[in-house]
């Protein structure tokens, strides 16, 4: 098959790694990490890219000819989403041509893990309070550590004075205290940088206990190879989109139409319209 993957950068490592041996022909679009802060803007994001995919104008994407290889059909067969649902972010996606493919994850942190269960249980283990550290987090984003934040202080003392600068920090940082875990989950592939030492320091730094976890690739493993079963993955056929479905299967199908509701009701709050266009 040929597949068209967009991906969140803080994958980069393990994608990267397991697309080389895939035997699927794939193409990667990455955004940068951050977007699921503002879930409506990683909703767009997202549709702007399908919609240039669609029309065949993404500079990125394979275009419609096999380009004389043998076994290779033309175009690309599904489009893959490297993201959970990611606050909302993927709700009201959609393709006018081609199946997309969302694993069924919260967030991230399940396709470093392996699957949602796994998620689900490290999760109740620390009440929900991890901050989760992984190689791609570290070195796609600045973390929470003893470094970073040094230097805030030292830009916000500059911005604000010493005094307004710290009180201003200390509101902005002030949910650092809802976390009481550093949880590094050390990848399969030992090759890469070993951040455990990194998460230990930031731990120490903040008062938070260090905890450790085995990375497992079967999930990201299982999106690039095609084994998209239904248990582990929404695959939206076109013209549909997903919605959350409120219970253990994170996501649903949908139509658009059920996506605009979806965010008129999320948006309307602040003043934003919404649709999924």
């Amino acid at each position: 098959m040929r597949l068209k993957l967009i991906a969140c950068k803080v994958l980069n490592r393990e994608i990267g790694e397991l697309s080389a041996v895939c035997p699927n022909v794939i193409d990667i679009t990455w955004l940068r990490q951050g977007f699921h802060n503002e879930p409506d803007v990683l909703r767009r994001t997202l549709q702007g890219i399908i919609d240039r995919i669609d029309a065949g104008n993404d500079p990125g994407t394979f275009a419609g000819e096999s380009n004389g290889l043998p076994g290779l059909a033309p175009g690309i067969d599904a489009i893959l989403m490297g993201y959970g649902l990611c606050s909302n972010g993927l709700v009201g996606i959609t393709s006018r041509r081609h199946p997309l493919v969302i694993p069924r994850g919260h967030d991230c942190i399940t396709l470093f893990l392996g699957s949602r269960q796994r998620y689900q249980a490290c999760f109740d283990e620390m009440s929900g309070r991890a901050f989760w550290y992984t190689p791609g987090w570290i070195e796609s984003c600045p973390m929470p550590c003893k470094e970073n934040r040094r230097r805030q202080v030292e830009a916000y003392t500059k911005k604000y004075g010493a005094e307004n600068g710290k009180f201003l920090l200390e509101m902005e940082n002030s949910w650092y205290r809802d976390y009481a875990f550093a949880a590094y989950i050390n990848p399969e592939n030992a090759a890469y940088p070993d951040y455990r030492a990194f998460t230990r320091e930031a731990a120490a730094y903040f008062g938070w206990e260090y905890r450790e976890f085995a990375g497992d690739n079967r999930l990201l493993r299982a999106l690039l190879s095609g084994d998209w079963a239904q248990e582990d993955f929404l695959v939206i056929p076109p013209g549909k989109t997903a919605l959350p479905s409120y219970d253990s299967g994170i996501i649903r199908l949908g139509t658009p139409e059920e996506a605009d509701e979806f965010w008129k009701k999320q948006l309307e709050p602040f003043g934003k319209g919404g649709s999924t266009e």
